[in-house]
């Protein structure tokens, strides 16, 4: 045998011991960064590779829904009623006006609060809250996809004030309010899906070569979840997502391959 060949079957045998004593002492780990996309790839013993792909898109919400809420207080029921139907009256003339149809437009049921039920009162108990007994609170609902009009008017309730509808602000059911929501995922999700099986195959490939194996097929695959976060809520996905119109969709697939 040739000094050369000898070399080269010596140099084999080096590798070949490397990779051994690599994968016997445990799992061997790499990450890539591809875009905005951080790829993980593990390799295991029994030379299964994990690549877990990333992918991202910006949409905009298809639909929004805001709550304008009003209330009075007072000793007369009666009174309090016909008030708060001049409230809403006025605030569904100012809808219609902002270009609403009567179809995007629901109401709220009254809420009444009694303030003698509430014996922790103290000015009620003294006889002084008698002026002050019921709380009652309406409102409206605008459920639309013209979410730039739901913005408008959001911004624009101060009007409403000006024309004596007294707002009631804390009391929707709707956190945050407006809220803004996007409900064509499924239009998107099969994109979404091929990039990222497409950019964990990528990285498995890389994570391969440089390993100085070939890959197989995939043994197994995990779709993962959709997450549909605010745009600038960056990895943590903290951010509310029903609080901004622009919002990122982000799917994580993680795919098993056999090395070769």
């Amino acid at each position: 045998m040739s000094d050369h060949a000898t070399q080269k079957s010596v140099s084999r045998v080096i590798a070949a011991l490397i990779l051994g004593s690599t994968i016997g002492v445990g799992t061997l780990y790499a990450g890539y960064f591809m875009g905005k996309s951080f790829l993980h790839a593990k390799l295991s013993e029994n030379r299964v590779i994990t690549v877990k792909g990333i992918a991202e898109r910006e949409v905009r919400s298809d639909l929004g829904v805001l709550e304008i809420n009003y209330r009075d207080i007072g000793k007369d029921l009666v009174t309090l009623y016909h008030d708060l139907n001049a409230h809403q009256t006025t605030v569904l003339s100012f809808l219609k006006q902002q270009g609403f149809q009567e179809n995007e437009i629901s109401l709220q049921p009254v809420r009444v609060e009694d303030r003698f039920a509430n014996v922790y009162d103290n000015s009620v108990l003294k006889g002084s809250g008698a002026d002050t007994r019921y709380v009652v609170t309406g409102g409206v609902q605008i459920r639309s996809n013209h979410v730039d009009m739901i913005a408008r008017v959001n911004q624009q309730t101060g009007s409403l004030l000006q024309q004596g509808v007294p707002l009631a602000f804390g009391v929707s059911t709707l956190n945050p309010n407006p809220s803004y929501y996007f409900t064509q995922l499924d239009a998107i999700r099969p994109a979404l899906l091929t990039e990222a099986t497409r950019s964990a195959h990528v990285i498995a490939t890389q994570f391969a070569n440089d390993m100085h194996c070939q890959l197989d097929k995939i043994q197994h695959a995990n779709q993962g979840q959709f997450q549909v976060m605010a745009r600038d809520a960056g990895d943590s996905g903290w951010s509310n997502p029903q609080g901004t119109i622009i919002k990122q969709v982000r799917v994580v697939t993680t795919l098993d391959y056999r090395l070769q």
